[in-house]
């Protein structure tokens, strides 16, 4: 299995849990790759160049999965900053929720990069 399918599962599963806390119900979602490829624009860290949505979003499963393979970031301090940007939006509603998720993982980028 590679970095990026592994990524791609630990994106949907602390995703899903930090949504399931806000809500207090449970929920699982797959984030979108353009969601992610977003996120990574507007976060501080580099952007591969020449690359798609794609490619951005496979890249930025794999430097969350990666932090937390090397004891960077713990999934719960995932969850908590995920948290903390997505409960100011309404996450029943589809655009909001994808204004979420892109803070949310804006936020995580700016914080991983501080850490690595």
């Amino acid at each position: 299995m590679s970095l990026e399918k592994f990524g791609d599962s630990f994106i949907n599963f602390i995703y899903s849990l930090a949504k399931s806390q806000v809500l207090g119900e449970y929920d699982g979602i797959k984030v979108p790759n353009s969601c992610l490829a977003e996120a990574l624009t507007l976060s501080e860290v580099e952007s591969p160049r020449r690359s798609d949505k794609h490619k951005k979003g496979d890249f930025v499963e794999k430097i969350v999965a990666k932090s937390w393979i090397d004891g960077k970031i713990t999934e719960e301090e995932c969850v908590e900053i995920i948290k903390s940007a997505i409960m100011k939006y309404d996450l029943k509603e589809r655009n909001e929720e994808r204004k979420a998720i892109i803070e949310g993982f804006k936020d995580l980028l700016n914080e991983i990069k501080k850490r690595v």
